[in-house]
């Protein structure tokens, strides 16, 4: 394997996950916290190699906007460590720990206040990375030896250290969100406003007038959707594989008179059809006007279903004898999600607006520092 494809693999396994180590040569300083040239560079190299692994070249103004990024980012994240240094929170101990606790601040996890919970932290994220790392370089290069996987990956700048960092540096995150966010929460409305724009609004602009496509990517290919669109219903059917007339006759009437009698219509299903692919308990298929995926006898069958409840004369397709169930309608728009999803979208609407705030707290701040960039120092790779 080319070490070209090394480093692409690397970003997948840590996008940009710096060294954040404060010398004396720092291509950012913000006040009394610099950061270094290679520092620095580790990060430019990883954004590009991003670009590179996906097929996308860069033209010489979109490399400036990548590095200018980049230095913003570490401007970013020095006018914050400035900001702890002022709040007397920078340093990691046990007092801090037990004040950070106090906060009763839900998303602080005192699990992770300690050293030493930061050490073991860093030590398994970089273990599992490294085993992924090597697993991928042995594919292609079966000889490389644990000395030249772990060079290679030092070379790059990501060591335990960058790791133990990385994860210092998310605490310190969560200290700002505590000292200066910690007042924030979200209404019902603005976890609703936040799924539809972070979720619901791609989906309904991707499938909204093409259902052709949504069936194609998340019906046939089991793709994810947070968006259904207008017009669907759930059916259910009996498919049987009948070549003798009589048989599928007597068959056919059995089923009715069940239907009639008050067995339900998945009762026949088990009983009766060769089709398991969607059990009888479930909802059942979806099916629209401008489905494609379906027989036209088929469809036009279970299209002239008026109500839900209503079943189907027998239908014969290639595939067999159907009976189709009108079993309801699929409501349209957002998907609901259940009680743990719902969860999980208002912690992250939450960070979100913590973000936010934190944001335009730090385009605040900077003001107060004096701020000294480099770019000049930074190069790309291919240059």
């Amino acid at each position: 394997m080319k070490k070209r494809g090394w480093i692409a693999l690397l970003c997948g396994l840590l996008a940009v996950c710096p060294a954040l180590a404060e010398q004396t040569d720092g291509v950012v300083r913000v006040g009394e916290v610099t950061y270094d040239v290679q520092t620095v560079q580790n990060s430019l190299n990883a954004g590009y190699q991003l670009y590179e692994s996906s097929g996308i070249s860069l033209s010489a103004a979109q490399k400036q906007q990548l590095a200018d990024s980049v230095l913003e980012r570490f401007v970013g994240l020095g006018v914050l460590e400035n900001q702890l240094r002022k709040e007397g929170q920078a340093e990691i101990d046990e007092q801090t720990r037990q004040a950070l606790k106090a906060s009763n601040h839900e998303f602080i996890l005192a699990a992770r206040q300690t050293r030493q919970a930061l050490d073991e932290q860093a030590r398994q994220a970089y273990e599992a990375a490294w085993q992924q790392m090597a697993e991928a370089i042995r594919s292609g290069t079966p000889d490389a030896t644990d000395e030249q996987i772990s060079a290679f990956l030092t070379h790059m700048g990501y060591t335990l250290d960058a790791y133990r960092q990385e994860a210092e540096l998310t605490l310190k995150n969560q200290r700002l969100i505590a000292l200066y966010c910690g007042d924030i929460s979200v209404t019902d409305q603005e976890v609703q406003d936040y799924y539809e724009q972070q979720y619901v609004s791609v989906y309904r602009a991707r499938y909204e007038d093409d259902i052709p496509l949504f069936e194609q990517e998340v019906l046939l290919s089991g793709g994810q959707t947070y968006y259904i669109p207008e017009g669907y219903r759930r059916i259910k059917h009996i498919v049987m594989a009948l070549p003798d007339a009589d048989a599928a006759s007597a068959q056919i009437a059995a089923i009715y008179q069940a239907l009639d009698a008050g067995e339900s219509f998945e009762s026949q299903m088990q009983r009766y059809s060769y089709d398991t692919s969607v059990p009888p308990e479930d909802a059942g298929y979806l099916l629209h006007a401008d489905s494609q995926l379906w027989d036209e006898a088929f469809l036009s069958a279970a299209l002239a279903l008026e109500k839900p409840g209503d079943v189907s004369e027998p239908v014969v397709t290639s595939a067999g004898v159907h009976i189709i169930l009108y079993a309801a309608d699929e409501p349209a728009g957002p998907l609901a999600l259940t009680d743990e999803q719902h969860d999980l979208l208002t912690q992250a609407a939450l960070t979100d607006k913590q973000t936010r705030r934190l944001e335009e707290l730090v385009s605040q701040w900077r003001e107060a520092y004096d701020i000294e960039t480099h770019p000049e120092w930074l190069t790309f790779y291919d240059e």
